[in-house]
């Protein structure tokens, strides 16, 4: 085995053991300093339970990727922007911070990664366009994993199958700083997914949940993808799949159904309408909703790989193939009660035609009938 092999597997087993072993204690400690997420509205626990799991998250990754001291700059910057991220976040899981104020230190920490460490997308010609694409993806895809910790394990598993395909692109193409991180991202999810998946066990919370999205969006736009630029567009977007098709599920049946009217009410609307509740609704369980969400983020990742050291033709079909179904499920869950009602006629031919079956109430049954 080649030695940047070993190393890789190096980090991502210390990452996995670190997360695995510090997850319980963490837990322990929440419950004895009351960090407790307790039940409300749009939550999915009837129990308080720990909201601080994403301590060992962060502490698992930084020590498994500082593992071997070999760091480039933007590795620095991918670091130090996770760190603010994930201060933010648990400082916010502690004493609650306005989604505005979240939202500029989101900008602020940006602007440290990419101007001081060199974090940018180099995908244009003008780097105006660079920064703006590089800013709207990482703050995106941050927001969107914390907005898919919705259920037990789903943003970990996400997460995890995502830096597994970046590791596999990261080892063929010989970035070995992308590799790193990468490695270390899967242990620390896999590890604390060995005890989130647990229903209503520990939760990683915000700081959890941000630091993972600010973490693999910013692996995938210090990545070297392709000479091709629909291939350096699809990879990412694909290894991304699921987040960026929730946020774009959720953004267009809020504005269809009123629920939003501007940006400030977008970014504090808090429900179960993203694409995890919304299979669940279909008559899956939570696991299976889980699971089928995971299965459609590997699709994605495998079209990644798949297309990765091939020209733009498999690139722009990749991407014809990712918006057809993006507004596939947008049209599914829009229409959802029609397509229903229609399936149901045509099972159904005679009850079409004779209308539902008559109600009658208990008190009509019970009228005695006059000659």
């Amino acid at each position: 085995m080649p030695l940047r092999m070993y190393r890789y597997q190096n980090i991502l087993l210390i990452a996995f053991a670190l997360a695995f072993l510090v997850t319980p204690l963490i837990r322990l400690a929440a419950f004895r300093f009351g960090l407790l997420d307790h039940p409300k509205a749009h939550g999915i626990h009837a129990h308080p339970v720990p909201r601080v799991g994403g301590i060992a998250i962060y502490l698992a990754f930084v020590i498994g990727a500082l593992w071997q001291m070999d760091l480039s700059e933007k590795l620095k910057g991918v670091l130090v922007g996770s760190t603010i991220i994930f201060a933010t976040g648990l400082w916010d899981d502690l004493f609650k911070l306005k989604a505005k104020v979240r939202l500029l230190i989101q900008v602020l920490t940006l602007s440290i990664m990419m101007f001081k460490y060199g974090v940018m997308l180099d995908v244009f010609e003008n780097p105006v366009l660079n920064g703006f694409f590089t800013a709207l993806g990482i703050i995106g895809i941050t927001n969107a994993v914390n907005f898919l910790d919705n259920m037990d394990g789903l943003a970990t598993g996400l997460v995890m199958i995502s830096s597994a395909a970046i590791l596999t692109l990261a080892a063929a193409t010989h970035q070995f700083w992308l590799g790193y991180l990468a490695a270390a991202l899967i242990g620390a999810c896999g590890g604390f997914l060995f005890h989130n998946l647990r229903r209503a066990h520990v939760f990683m919370g915000d700081s959890g949940a941000t630091f993972l999205g600010f973490t693999l969006a910013s692996l995938a736009v210090m990545a070297e993808w392709s000479k091709h630029l629909a291939i350096t567009v699809a990879v990412p977007l694909l290894i991304l799949g699921v987040p960026v098709m929730d946020m774009f599920l959720i953004t267009v049946l809020r504005i269809k159904e009123h629920k939003v009217k501007n940006f400030k009410q977008w970014i504090d609307y808090a429900g179960k309408d993203h694409l995890s509740h919304r299979i669940q609704r279909l008559g899956f369980t939570h696991r299976g909703a889980v699971g089928l969400v995971w299965l459609i983020q590997g699709v994605f990742c495998a079209l990644a790989l798949w297309i990765f050291p091939r020209d733009d033709r498999a690139g722009y079909a990749a991407l014809i193939f990712y918006v057809i179904a993006a507004c596939g499920i947008v049209y599914l869950f829009r229409q959802r009660r029609r397509i229903l009602i229609r399936l149901y006629k045509k099972k159904s031919p005679l009850r079409k035609k004779t209308g539902p079956p008559r109600v009658v109430s208990k008190t009509a049954r019970l009228k005695p009938v006059q000659s």
